[in-house]
């Protein structure tokens, strides 16, 4: 397994022994120092920083500050939904560049063609929203806990439905690389 997505594995069972600890504040904080290390190891390892991780982290940063000073855990719990709709919304905007934006981050192990990449594009941005919708249905009908075990184990379960997307497309618009 490649121990960068370890790195993006990890927080979600930090995040589920937090709470387990002492709740969704206390999961989410230290679900920020989880994504906080696993950006310092990537920078350490790659010279690049997770620009994705950072946006999330800070995303997550200021909705578990807002959470605090309310006293309201509906902060923490819409984050994934804002998180995955900014990450249609990056991606949306990332079709328009050349190369595309995940031809940018994917492109060094996913050999597509041009029209494999905007598939691409247009199922994670799918997949996303469809998160996105999934997040804000069970947060809305569940209390704290059960919606800490489901993010926890939900997080898991959408890294599956990116790759298994991912291979999907690869499979009908791969194109070997020169």
């Amino acid at each position: 397994m490649d121990k960068r997505l370890i790195l993006e594995i990890i927080p979600g069972p930090v995040f589920l022994l937090g709470n387990a600890l002492g709740g969704l504040f206390l999961g989410a904080g230290l679900a920020v120092l989880a994504t906080l290390a696993a950006s310092i190891l990537r920078w350490r390892w790659d010279r690049r920083l997770p620009l994705m991780a950072l946006s999330i982290l800070g995303l997550t940063l200021f909705l578990l500050a807002l959470g605090l000073f309310y006293d309201d855990t509906s902060y923490v719990k819409v984050s994934n939904t804002l998180g995955s709709i900014a990450f249609a919304l990056i991606l949306a905007a990332g079709l328009f560049l050349r190369p595309s934006l995940l031809e940018r981050t994917l492109g060094y192990s996913v050999h597509l063609t041009p029209q494999g990449w905007r598939t691409l594009h247009g199922v994670w941005i799918a997949v996303s929203l469809a998160r996105a919708g999934a997040n804000e249905a069970v947060w809305r009908s569940v209390n704290d806990n059960a919606w800490a075990i489901y993010n926890g184990i939900a997080d898991l379960a959408w890294i599956a439905v990116f790759f298994a997307a991912t291979w999907l497309v690869s499979a009908h618009h791969w194109k070997d690389p020169a």
